[in-house]
Order: C-alpha cells, then sequence, then structure tokens
C-alpha cells in the first residue's frame, strides 16, 4: 500500500511538471477572478458612499440658504427699529408710558 501511494505521488508529481505552464495560467485566471469580485464590491461599496456624501452636502447647502433667509429676514428687522429709534424718535412702550383706552 505504501509503494502504491509513493507511486501515486510520483505519477501526480510528474505531471504537474509536465503541465506547470497550464496549472499556473488556471490559478492565475482564478485569482484573477476573485480580484475582479473584491475590486467591483469596493467600488459599490465607494459609489454608494460618494452618493451618502453627496446628498448630506445637498442637505447642508439646503440649510445655509434658509439660513442666510433667516439672517437677512432678522437683519430687516433690526434695520427697521434702528431707524425708528434713530429718525423717528420712537421707543419701546414700557408700562409707564402706555395708556389703556377703553372703548364703551
Amino acid at each position: 500500500m505504501i509503494a502504491l501511494n509513493t507511486h501515486l505521488l510520483c505519477l501526480i508529481a510528474a505531471d504537474l511538471r509536465k503541465h506547470f505552464f497550464s496549472v499556473l495560467v488556471g490559478m492565475l485566471i482564478v485569482c484573477s477572478a476573485i480580484y475582479n469580485v473584491y475590486t467591483t464590491h469596493k467600488t459599490r461599496g465607494l459609489v454608494t458612499q460618494i452618493e451618502h456624501l453627496l446628498q448630506d452636502k445637498d442637505d447642508l447647502m439646503m440649510e445655509w440658504r434658509n439660513l442666510l433667509i433667516e439672517e437677512h429676514t432678522l437683519d430687516e428687522h433690526s434695520r427697521i427699529r434702528r431707524i425708528a429709534l434713530k429718525k423717528l424718535s420712537m421707543s419701546q412702550t414700557t408700562k409707564k408710558n402706555s395708556v389703556l383706552v377703553e372703548l364703551r
């Protein structure tokens, strides 16, 4: 039995030496296919990440525009108040300078 196993191993080794180039090309093809699957998987992950980042960018741009609109709106109120104080000598009403008028 040991002699049969030894003879079989010698035959396998001789066959591998005889077809070394074919075995090497086959192994390279399998490695290339595995690498292709790996790079495709990574590319899809990166494309998904880019899409999420672009969506976040769009959301932030919209929020920034809304904040600019809010800033201009608040600035307009303070401008009106400043003009009322300086040019028209208006002031904020208090309890002392308020008059309650009753309607009968």
